[in-house]
C-alpha cells in the first residue's frame, strides 16, 4: 500500500484506537463494564429514594410552618369574635375561621401524609443500602484498582496522539481537508474497505465491493488502489477506498 494512502489509512487507525483510548480514560474498562452499569443501576435507586425522602420532609416542614402561620391567623380571628357590634361583620369573621380552620386541617393532612411517605421511604432506603453494600465494596476495589492502570493508558493517548501528528505532517494538506472532512460527516470513518465477494452461482465471476455500502467497485480501481495506492472515493459513500491484503489475499494485481 504505497503512497499516501498507507498513510491515510495509518491516520485512520490510529484516530480509532486514540478515540478508544480517550473513551477509556474518561470512562471506566471493558472489564469492569458491567460492574459499573450494575452499580450505577444500584446507586441511582438509592438517590430517587433518597429524593423522595427529602421531598416528604420538606413538605411536613413546609405544612408545619404554614399550619403555624394558620394557627396565628385564628387566634387573631377568634380574639375579634367578642369586638364585632354586627351580625354581618360577625358572619364575614365566621367565614375568614372556617377558612383558616380548613387550611389547618389540610396542612395536618398533608403533614401524616408526609411522615408515612418518609417512614416509607427511609425502609426501603435501609434495605436498599444494605443490599448495595457488597456491590459497592467490590466497585470500589475495582476502581482502585482502575485507577492503578490510569497512567497507562494515559501514555497511550499520549503517545497516540503523538503518532498522529507525525502521521499528519507527511499527508498534503489537501488530503488531510478531505480526510477530514470525511470523518466530521461519516462517524469518524473516512474509510472503508473493498472485499472480494464470491456468489454460489456456477460459472460466476467474483467482484469487489465498498464494505460500507456494498457498492461494486470496478477490477481496474481495486488494481489501483492495491499497486499505486491511489487515493479513490467510493462513487456511493464517497469514503476512502482501501485494501487490506492480510484480509484479501486474491485481491487482483
Amino acid at each position: 500500500m504505497p503512497g499516501h494512502l498507507e498513510s491515510i489509512v495509518a491516520l485512520q487507525r490510529t484516530l480509532n484506537d486514540l478515540s478508544a483510548a480517550k473513551r477509556q480514560l474518561d470512562g471506566v474498562p471493558e472489564w469492569m463494564q458491567e460492574l459499573h452499569e450494575e452499580h450505577q443501576k444500584r446507586k441511582s435507586e438509592i438517590d430517587a429514594v433518597d429524593e423522595a425522602a427529602e421531598q416528604a420532609g420538606k413538605n411536613r416542614r413546609e405544612s408545619e410552618a404554614a399550619i403555624a402561620d394558620a394557627q396565628q391567623k385564628l387566634e387573631h380571628y377568634q380574639a375579634q369574635v367578642s369586638k364585632i357590634s354586627t351580625q354581618r361583620e360577625y358572619g364575614a369573621l365566621l367565614k375568614e375561621i372556617d377558612t383558616v380552620k380548613q387550611e389547618i386541617g389540610d396542612g395536618e393532612q398533608i403533614v401524616v401524609d408526609s411522615l408515612e411517605k418518609l417512614e416509607v421511604a427511609e425502609k426501603e432506603r435501609d434495605r436498599l443500602r444494605e443490599e448495595f453494600r457488597d456491590l459497592d465494596e467490590r466497585y470500589k476495589t475495582e476502581l482502585t484498582k482502575w485507577e492503578a492502570e490510569k497512567p497507562a493508558v494515559a501514555k497511550k493517548v499520549s503517545s497516540l496522539a503523538t503518532r498522529e501528528s507525525k502521521l499528519r505532517e507527511v499527508v498534503p494538506r489537501n488530503i488531510q481537508t478531505l480526510f477530514d472532512r470525511l470523518v466530521q460527516r461519516t462517524d469518524a470513518q473516512a474509510l472503508a474497505r473493498v472485499a472480494k465477494v464470491t456468489t454460489m452461482r456456477k460459472n460466476s465471476n467474483a467482484s469487489w465491493h465498498c464494505t460500507d455500502c456494498h457498492y461494486q467497485v470496478r477490477p481496474q480501481v481495486v488494481v489501483e488502489i492495491r499497486n499505486q495506492g491511489t487515493l479513490v472515493q467510493c462513487e456511493s459513500c464517497k469514503r476512502i477506498l482501501y485494501i487490506d491484503d492480510a484480509e484479501d489475499p486474491n485481491t487482483p494485481s
